[in-house]
């Protein structure tokens, strides 16, 4: 016991010296804001809450009373831009402390109040939900900054062993959650015979939009391609998942086939805020932790990345 206690001591005092509240941490928050920012400002109110005003047919518990469209169901308009605004101040960064539980809220009550929401959505809720401790304990004005700060108290240092378990925490719920969405596709028939994108492509609702028809419909009549096609998305899942046990390099060519991956579903489906919601997970899931995104090396998409201080 003393020996697991005095493991415990020194690697909370190393992990004390390295900074994890950087800007590749706020640009996740930022990405993941303007996925439901988005949903707000392009969709009227109507669309979002069809049946809110009858709020007296809705079983609510209690933490769903929290909601602020059920709050304010009377004046949806109301309720819709002070989440805006909200959001929009998740975006600029200003006082991760302050706005990141109110970041949840907005994220939570949207997620409780409208049907139509989608993955994106429910990922955001669960994300924002784990990033409030990581919040609480960042004491930057803007969550651009570069936080310099050395603990050397053991207060100080249990707070940032609290942020950095919440940040492990996101990456083994973002490796679940592709994990589950492999694993959940080889239940069903399509997915197993290869045939699934090809019902996916050609979906009413969901379909590939119209200007890319010409192109990949005929692509969709050969049976080895579409066979290949929908078998690499369960192996690229898996794969994504499997990168949590891997090295720095190795996600680091994941994170770009990954943003590609999810890019290609933003053209062929449309899913323009799911796109910013699952690009906030990747960077949270395979940037390692204390990373700093260096923006006058972007031309360069490799260095953009810099590890100040430990990979993990």
């Amino acid at each position: 016991m003393q020996r697991l206690i005095f493991y415990l001591e020194n690697y909370v005092y190393q992990l004390s010296e390295k900074p994890i509240w950087t800007n590749t941490f706020g640009l996740a928050r930022s990405l993941l804001a303007f996925s439901t920012l988005s949903t707000l400002l392009f969709n009227d109110i109507h669309s979002l809450f069809p049946q809110i005003k009858n709020i007296s047919t809705f079983h609510l518990d209690s933490i769903s009373e929290i909601s602020i469209f059920f709050l304010l169901f009377n004046n949806l308009f109301l309720a819709k831009y002070i989440c805006i605004g909200i959001l929009i101040i998740v975006i600029i960064g200003w006082r991760p402390r302050i706005s990141g539980i109110l970041h949840w809220w907005v994220c939570f009550s949207f997620f409780i109040a409208s049907p139509i929401v989608d993955g994106g959505d429910q990922v955001i809720n669960i994300l924002t939900f784990l990033l409030i401790p990581v919040c609480l304990t960042d004491t930057r004005k803007w969550h651009w900054q570069y936080s310099n700060k050395i603990t050397s108290n053991t207060i100080d240092r249990l707070i940032t062993l609290t942020a950095f378990t919440f940040l492990v925490a996101i990456r083994v719920q973002v490796a679940v959650i592709y994990f589950q969405a492999s694993i959940a596709k080889f239940a069903v028939e399509e997915w197993r015979n290869g045939t699934a994108l090809y019902y996916w492509f050609t979906h009413n609702t969901f379909g590939i939009v119209d200007v890319l028809k010409p192109i990949v419909l005929p692509l969709l009549q050969n049976s080895v391609i579409i066979t290949l096609a929908t078998w690499s998305v369960l192996v690229f899942e898996l794969l994504l998942f499997a990168a949590l046990f891997m090295d720095v390099r190795r996600r680091y060519v994941l994170l770009m086939l990954a943003l590609l991956f999810h890019f290609s579903i933003l053209i062929i489906h449309g899913l323009f805020s799911f796109f910013f919601a699952m690009s906030g997970a990747l960077l949270l899931y395979l940037i390692p932790i204390g990373t700093t995104l260096n923006f006058r090396q972007m031309k360069n998409l490799k260095s953009c990345f810099f590890i100040k201080k430990y990979n993990t």
